[in-house]
């Protein structure tokens, strides 16, 4: 058996080949592409011609590397940046660090943990374009919010009264406004039928909202510095062409989602979740596609919704799961978040949890934890949600509980 450490760097890659017993048996330095790929692999070769009997370990497990492995039958495993950080500690009190001693220290690490790490399992071509597809959405809206925030601050500076007009920055109709009327006294020398057409081209119908936009651009225009407004109107025009593009892409990003999910087989099942639209079935979907589970207890821990527990002599301590799937707590305490206004088992536990005194992100993270529970259930038997059959099997489990007495 070969254990192999790989740390990655943006052009080349050092690796340190050992056997079982830990003695390095080649250490070097290839370049970041196929040919040093192709090179790595005829290297490992000349000492173990069975790819299955080869492990390499690394800390990016999105590498490019990783893909062309997997595809070749070898096993690769993830390793966490902070434990190979721990772990170079308690080998190197120093911590002195280079890139040929981490390849080293991560062979040793997997040889050591290999069995309670676990291989990363390529899902098939869909989920895997639906996975990707989710991840880069995610980088979208994440700029989405840093130009929204950057758009609210300029307009706070010379414009604020835009902010007060519409209910959010970023919807269409009021982005379109905004590369429209550059300042509150150009709106103000408009004619009232003039701004309504403008307001109607820009799909703002509602009373509600007119009656806000025009009470908002009733105020008083602000003495501003020219300058001031020159400059911040050329950057709020920058912003406004940045967000329209964005949004227009993140839509276009959550019908490909669509698509993919309406033919995908077990695609529907999560939809049927309270609250749960597109984005978030297509979440689930990828979550439970992606990795096998033996119970919704190592799926709770995997996924952080529950918490973990120290003990120490007579001291016990509960205390919030930091290691965990990212994606996946995110995912379920959207999930909690969405349910609160369409399940009424939501509704009660978050009640119940407030009431004990925990906090919003506790109580979200309480009912996230329980819908693991659920989830899991619906994909190992393949059914879509069914609230009163819920409700019906929380009712079943108090009553079977030995405190409840009938009647009391």
């Amino acid at each position: 058996m070969l254990f192999i450490g790989v740390d990655l760097s943006d052009r080349f890659f050092d690796y340190c080949i050992s056997d079982s017993s830990g003695h390095a048996i080649l250490i070097g330095k290839l370049d970041f592409n196929d040919d040093g790929f192709c090179s790595f692999v005829k290297k490992i070769q000349e000492h173990e011609s069975e790819n299955q009997n080869c492990i390499v370990g690394m800390e990016n497990p999105h590498s490019r590397l990783v893909d062309f492995l997997i595809q070749r039958g070898y096993i690769v495993m993830p390793t966490h940046p902070e434990s190979i950080a721990r772990y170079r500690e308690s080998r190197i009190p120093s911590r002195a660090k280079s890139d040929p001693v981490d390849a080293g220290l991560i062979s040793d690490y997997i040889r050591e943990h290999h069995k309670n790490l676990r291989p990363i399992n390529m899902p098939d071509e869909t989920i895997r374009e639906l996975s990707i597809l989710l991840e880069d959405r995610d980088k979208l809206v994440e700029q989405k919010v840093r130009f929204s925030n950057q758009l609210t601050n300029t307009l706070k500076e010379y414009f604020p009264q835009a902010l007060d007009a519409f209910g959010s920055i970023t919807n269409k109709s009021a982005l379109e406004f905004l590369m429209r009327f550059d300042t509150h006294q150009e709106v103000k020398s408009r004619s009232s039928e003039e701004i309504e057409n403008v307001l109607k081209e820009c799909q703002c119908f509602r009373k509600d909202s007119k009656e806000r936009f025009w009470g908002a651009m009733g105020k008083t225009p602000s003495q501003i510095s020219i300058a001031v407004v020159k400059t911040k109107v050329r950057l709020k025009n920058v912003l406004v062409g940045h967000l329209l593009l964005l949004i227009q892409q993140i839509e276009d990003y959550e019908k490909q989602v669509q698509k993919i999910v309406d033919e995908t087989p077990d695609g529907g099942i999560f939809r049927t979740l309270p609250g749960a639209d597109y984005i978030l079935g297509a979440r689930l979907l990828v979550l439970y596609s992606s990795r096998e589970f033996a119970s919704a207890s190592e799926a709770q821990a995997f996924w952080g919704t529950c918490p973990c527990t120290s003990r120490s002599g007579s001291s016990i301590v509960v205390r919030f799961r930091k290691g965990c799937n990212i994606f996946g707590r995110n995912t379920f305490h959207q999930l909690a978040f969405c349910s609160l206004k369409s399940s009424q088992w939501a509704k009660k536990q978050n009640a119940k949890k407030r009431k004990e005194g925990k906090g919003s992100n506790h109580a979200l993270r309480c009912i996230a934890n329980t819908w693991v529970k659920v989830t899991f259930a619906m994909w190992c038997s393949k059914t879509p949600y069914n609230e009163s059959k819920h409700l019906a099997s929380i009712a079943n489990h108090i009553i079977n509980q030995p405190s409840f007495i009938l009647g009391g």
